[in-house]
């Protein structure tokens, strides 16, 4: 658990030990997360991401383009779900996308802006849960509630890798509102074919 701590620390000390330099602002976001594995049959599970942001102006391209960090922890994961029985994963990571980013301003007080890059994903923690009922010729209707580890040697492998895009709104140049998405690339299950996708809503803020 130390190590995890000094991990998301680490992340978020890179991001905001950029806030001195010049055309780079910083702030915080939140949101929740939609997320499944790719196989079919699966369903989605709800989530939630929180962390700190920043952006960085690159003029030298173009105006309006931009560097989009992020430092998050995330849920994701999915379910299964059965007629007498139901299967969660609940991965908790640490996240970290990186995206190149157009902003346009409508007006000093109102822009729009898409970002597409990859993310960095380490698996910290999480649970995978099994719920439900049994129907056994001699004992009955059996109650099932069992839980292990989300990450290990026979569960889910915890680096992801893959690419995300996102579109939104800023207000004033404090306030964002968007809409993303994430393609993970790599097993999450080895030889699995299972990779994570994921759905996001986000609200943020500029300090």
């Amino acid at each position: 658990m130390k190590k995890i701590l000094v991990l998301f620390v680490l992340s978020i000390a890179c991001i905001m030990g950029t806030h001195a330099q010049e055309g780079l602002k910083w702030g915080a976001m939140a949101g929740m997360n939609s997320s499944k594995f790719s196989t079919d049959g699966l369903d989605s599970k709800v989530g939630f991401h929180v962390g700190i942001k920043a952006e960085k102006d690159l003029p030298q391209i173009a105006q309006g383009v931009y560097l989009d960090m992020a430092a998050l922890l995330s849920l994701k994961g999915t379910q299964i779900n059965g007629n007498d029985a139901s299967l969660k994963f609940n991965p908790y990571y640490l996240e970290i996308p990186i995206h190149m980013g157009y902003k346009y301003a409508i007006n000093d007080n109102f822009a729009i802006f898409g970002n597409f890059g990859p993310y960095f994903a380490v698996g910290l923690f999480g649970k995978m849960k099994a719920t439900g009922y049994l129907i056994d010729e001699v004992e009955g209707l059996t109650s099932i509630h069992d839980s292990a580890k989300v990450f290990g040697s026979n569960a889910m492998k915890r680096f992801d890798f893959g690419l995300g895009l996102k579109a939104g709104v800023e207000f004033f140049q404090k306030y964002q509102v968007s809409i993303g998405y994430d393609w993970g690339l790599l097993d999450n299950i080895e030889d699995s074919g299972n990779k994570n996708r994921n759905l996001m809503l986000s609200v943020g803020y500029f300090f």
